[in-house]
């Protein structure tokens, strides 16, 4: 391509004049570049170039500018007092403390708080950090354990109880858990299949159903696969004894077990049934979409008039003149949404409680003792009438009797019912997507949510999870993430604006802007050290800083730049859209040929012959140290990054909770015994491996 000289000598000038610095990267696709790789010829070439014009103006890039530093940021050298003002005191947040007390240094003591079951303060060894006992953590058998939330992140769909003692809930992927009268624990249940309902006849007899038409059963031991006979959802499950075992699901589906296995039971109906319940064998009842209800008899279903067309969540009840359902509705987008208790019996369904919030699970454990909870209202039937008991999370709710139960919800949360109010057992992590991980050494690992306005960060210090701030209130996503040691933390954020567009940097105390305001989003860091770390994003930026600041140099393209891997100040690796593959000399940046047009969003390497590049559509390439060659992943879901500790030991995550792992010869799959979307994964050695993702921080030690 032939680009006008004139243009190219006035705009550097024109900039200046502006009192902009230089930056690089700018609109249109990968312009080829010099090809720093043999290849056989033949082979897909780099995306064809379109319009090219090397400029991006930036503020705030090339010095140590830290636009936007808060005044307490603990840059001084002894970043809590001065000379004439006296002893300014320290902060929970500066001494990276969340529980008990801590000195404040100015001769006072800081009180941090208390832990949340089932943290404890000091929990991991580690004084005044809330953790998890490692005996306490929940692991699968593959050795993949929860780090955050605590004890687990699974969304549970059902649980009951068939005493004070023993009680059950399951839910995504396959997850058991089981109450001995003391405390939780996790079951195996030998799926990741999710799971919609569990029925305890006994201690000794326990029945769970799911996805897909599984049934899984326990005699006391292991849960074990039964035919159900359907491949469709069952959602509900109850049973009156050892030999009367009912579930319900799609399309109208109804299996009843009498002791020799799973058999159909016409409903005559293709709803959904979505709750099953009965006081005996005589008396069954089954509510679903379309305001479906059927009662049997013993002998046959019968329809009863629902006087709705709503669909029926559950239905629940203590004795045959005393059952329930429940159901809501969000009409429109500016409407009230509203939540229905109803009274069932086969006159029909009446009407008990009617509030204007949505309401999902009724559970009653006797004539005197009902409760419903949905979106955020929680209400009590004592008998005579209806009383709010709190505001709070939905959950599914189950337990042994009207003075004692449960509310198990999403990401983590458990709440019990004493008979008089609710009270948190472990309270709801309310984290969104993490989407990177990174570290120094086992004792330094950052994690980072990238939601945008809410992007938060977490630091594992060895004995636990604190949580940092880059400033208070809300701020852009934070969208990458490099670790060099426990005073020198980059992330950058990106957003909607350029003025969302940053660098801050963690010093040890506290974070610090280093650059703001960048006319392209940055999407990705690394280095080799707190010396020689570079940035990455939209428009082929690239800039680097030597330990004076952040300076940008041109890359040749115009296209996203997703991820970077640095080896050394002579060896950089970027790769983005396109199958964009970027490497940086020492001295400037030139293209390589990928062989792909695949987005390309990871790459780490061993050194200057292993280098790995993941992608969409389960992309993975490898670069040899003269071409890079595709390599079959096995999977087609989308790979979002890539960490090794040696040629021997490469670790890739993506969609639908791949991971896969590299021994030296061949990538094969593993089990995190989670259906989560996976974003990113660090490891400071082969037995301390580290992988994020949807709402989920899981560490295999």
């Amino acid at each position: 391509m032939t680009r006008n000289l004139a243009f190219a000598v006035l705009l550097p000038v024109t900039l200046a004049a502006l009192g902009l610095l230089p930056a690089c990267g700018s609109g249109g696709d990968p312009t080829p570049g010099p090809d720093t790789g043999s290849r056989d010829a033949g082979t897909n070439e780099p995306p064809d170039a379109g319009p090219y014009v090397e400029a991006c103006p930036v503020a705030g890039v090339g010095s140590d500018v830290d636009a936007g530093t808060a005044p307490d940021a603990g840059t001084t050298a002894d970043a809590g007092s001065t000379a004439d003002a006296g002893c300014f005191p320290l902060t929970c947040a500066r001494v990276e403390a969340n529980c008990g007390p801590v000195p404040n240094g100015c001769g006072g003591t800081l009180d941090c708080g208390t832990c949340s079951a089932p943290e404890t303060c000091g929990g991991r060894s580690k004084a005044n950090t809330c953790a998890i006992p490692a005996a306490d953590r929940w692991c699968n058998e593959d050795g993949w354990c929860w780090e955050y939330p605590v004890p687990h992140g699974y969304t549970l769909s059902g649980a009951h109880f068939s005493a004070a003692n023993d009680g059950w809930a399951v839910g995504e992927a396959g997850h058991i858990q089981r109450w001995n009268g003391t405390k939780w624990a996790r079951v195996s249940s030998g799926t990741s299949t999710h799971l919609y309902d569990v029925h305890a006849v006994s201690a000794t007899d326990v029945w769970t159903v799911g996805s897909g038409g599984i049934a899984l059963h326990s005699s006391g031991g292991a849960f074990s696969p039964v035919a159900s006979g359907t491949n469709q959802d069952l959602r509900s499950l109850w049973a009156s004894g050892p030999n009367d075992v009912w579930a319900v699901g799609n399309n109208g589906t109804v299996r009843r077990n009498q002791g020799s296995g799973f058999q159909p039971v016409d409903a005559s109906t293709t709803q959904t049934l979505n709750g099953v319940w009965g006081s005996g064998p005589g008396d069954v009842w089954a509510v679903g979409n379309g305001g479906t209800v059927r009662h049997h008899d013993g002998t046959a279903f019968s329809s009863i008039d629902a006087g709705t067309a709503l669909p029926l969540y559950e239905v629940t009840g203590s004795s045959p003149s005393d059952v329930w359902a429940v159901t809501s509705e969000d009409p429109c987008l500016f409407c009230n949404d509203y939540g229905i208790v109803y009274r069932v019996s086969t006159a029909g369904l009446s009407e008990a409680l009617h509030i204007d919030d949505q309401l999902f699970h009724v559970f009653a454990a006797g004539p005197s003792a009902v409760l419903t909870v949905g979106e955020s209202s929680r209400y009590r039937w004592n008998g005579a009438g209806w009383q709010k008991t709190s505001s709070g999370y939905n959950g599914v709710v189950a337990g042994s009797g009207p003075n004692d139960a449960w509310l198990l919800g999403a990401k983590g949360l458990t709440e019990r019912w004493n008979g008089t109010q609710w009270t948190v057992q472990t309270p709801r992590r309310d984290w969104g997507d993490i989407s990177e991980v990174h570290g120094s050494g086992a004792t330094n690992v950052w994690a980072v949510e990238s939601n945008s306005g809410n992007g938060r960060l977490l630091h594992w210090t060895g004995g636990g999870w604190v949580e940092q701030h880059l400033f208070s209130g809300a701020f852009p996503s934070i969208s990458g993430l490099y670790v060099a040691s426990p005073t020198a933390v980059w992330v950058t954020s990106s957003g909607s604006s350029s003025s969302e567009h940053r660098i801050y940097r963690w010093n040890g105390t506290a974070f610090t802007q280093e650059l703001s305001a960048h006319s392209k989003s940055l999407l990705a860091l690394h280095g080799s050290s707190q010396t020689d770390v570079w940035a990455v994003g939209a428009g082929g930026i690239a800039l680097h800083n030597d330990g004076s600041g952040w300076g940008c140099q041109p890359t040749g393209t115009g296209a996203t730049l997703h991820d970077v891997w640095v080896q050394g100040p002579s060896l950089a690796i970027a790769v983005g859209a396109s199958g964009t593959v970027l490497r940086w000399n020492g001295t400037s940046w030139s293209t390589m040929l990928s062989g792909t047009r695949a987005e390309l969003r990871s790459v780490w390497g061993s050194g200057p012959s292993d280098i790995w590049a993941a992608g969409a559509n389960g992309t993975l390439l490898h670069y040899n140290g003269a071409v890079w060659l595709s390599v079959s992943s096995g999977t087609t879901a989308t790979l979002s990054s890539l960490w090794g500790v040696s040629s021997s030991a490469v670790w890739a995550v993506g969609e639908d909770s791949t991971l896969l792992r590299y021994d030296g010869s061949r990538w094969t799959a593993e089990s995190t015994g989670t259906r989560r979307s996976l974003q990113g994964v660090w490891a400071a050695s082969p037995s301390d491996v580290w992988v994020v993702g949807e709402s989920a921080i899981l560490h295999k030690p």
